[in-house]
């Protein structure tokens, strides 16, 4: 009932970052969700299979304090495939902001996270690669299937080195007006139940510029096959969204 109550419930209307747990993407949606104009908080967990999918986003939206009813743009943060696997025809009408961050970075990240919560699903570095490998493959595949003028992708790494480049490039593709700013509020919604980031989001105002870390790159302890497939993916997804920004 709610998908249908109103125009803006269209996936034209819907801004994504679509991307991999531990990448940086909840300090990019809290600069997104922190503009007049969008609705949303972080990860939702809503299936992206249908338009009713958009009458869940602003349910959840509104029972965690996320919801802005005059907003122009429906905000979902997805990070895993099963919410995103069979999104139809319409999902790929969204504006969409894809992120990845380097396997031993990022894994090494979610394995930390899933300790200090007492989750077990992703404790070993061989369980989060693997779903890194996943993740990954499931990106490449939604991002050839937007159109270019309504994807934008970028790393970990150049959001870190200069949060305002990335920004006004984000901005400038995907036509947001006014352009995005380094600035913005944690919303509890996304620093609890899994919205986002609950380490390190909330100490935070901004996208704080800072270089790579090189203790950061000690091997994985992981099967070299499974290593390789993580580095390959992400090589894949760079040279893709670096050839499409020599496009623009």
């Amino acid at each position: 009932m709610i998908s249908h109550s109103a125009r803006q419930y269209r996936y034209r209307n819907c801004l994504f970052v679509l991307a991999h747990m531990r990448c940086g993407s909840t300090a990019l949606s809290n600069i997104l969700c922190s503009r007049p104009d969008v609705s949303g908080y972080g990860e939702t967990h809503v299936r992206h299979d249908g338009r009713a999918a958009l009458g869940q986003l602003a349910l959840n939206q509104l029972r965690r304090g996320g919801r802005k009813p005059q907003a122009d743009y429906l905000f979902d943060k997805v990070l895993h495939s099963r919410y995103d696997l069979e999104a139809p025809p319409e999902f790929f009408h969204a504006r969409a902001v894809f992120m990845v961050r380097r396997p031993g970075d990022a894994i090494r990240s979610i394995v930390k996270l899933f300790r200090r919560v007492g989750k077990n699903e992703y404790r070993t570095q061989e369980a989060a690669a693997a779903y890194y490998v996943e993740r990954l493959a499931a990106l490449e595949t939604l991002w050839r299937r937007f159109p270019p003028d309504r994807r934008i992708g970028l790393t970990h790494k150049a959001l870190l080195r200069d949060p305002a480049r990335q920004l006004a490039a984000i901005s400038a593709r995907l036509k947001l007006v006014p352009p995005l700013v380094n600035r913005y509020d944690s919303p509890p919604a996304s620093r609890q139940g899994g919205g986002g980031d609950p380490l390190t989001s909330g100490r935070y105002a901004r996208i704080e510029p800072r270089l790579h870390d090189p203790h950061a790159d000690a091997p994985l302890e992981i099967p070299p096959e499974l290593a390789a497939q993580c580095e390959d993916r992400y090589l894949r997804l760079c040279d893709l969204y670096s050839e499409d920004r020599g496009k623009a």
